[in-house]
């Protein structure tokens, strides 16, 4: 749709804002936060998770997903994590992973090992999650 896309007041009505997963204060007790940041159609979502400083948790998902890390270091599940500060030709980085649907469903244990910044992961899901319906029109 040309005039929707070109529309120079698209955000007015297309826009999305964060929305908590659980109320951040029931979390940061918990050591993470987790937000929407992509929902409201049945072929994608994403959530952005926040694993504070020095924390673990394990985290469920009603379906698999990918991740990409966009700051800091740490473990998920087995596997180290960390977010390269500079990418050179040839090289592999520890920054991106595939989460199984029977994985997620079971839980995730995540670990920051920072002692001062947090561990941010963007969670990206495929068509028909679960966990997004909540958002869906009917």
């Amino acid at each position: 749709d040309w005039d929707a896309n070109t529309n120079p007041r698209f955000g007015e009505s297309n826009r999305r804002f964060p929305k908590p997963v659980k109320p951040f204060a029931e979390t940061e007790t918990e050591g993470y936060r987790e937000q929407w940041v992509t929902y409201g159609t049945g072929w994608y979502s994403a959530k952005e998770l926040t694993v504070l400083p020095k924390r673990s948790v394990t985290i469920k998902d009603g379906a698999a997903y990918g991740i990409i890390l966009t700051q800091g270091y740490g473990t998920f599940g087995t596997l180290s994590v960390s977010t390269p500060a500079m990418i050179r030709f040839g090289q592999m980085t520890e920054d991106e992973l595939f989460v199984t649907a029977a994985a997620a469903k079971a839980g995730v244990r995540i670990e920051n090992k920072s002692d001062v910044d947090p561990l941010v992961i963007l969670k990206h899901f495929g068509p028909g999650n679960p966990d997004a319906e909540i958002f869906r029109k009917k």
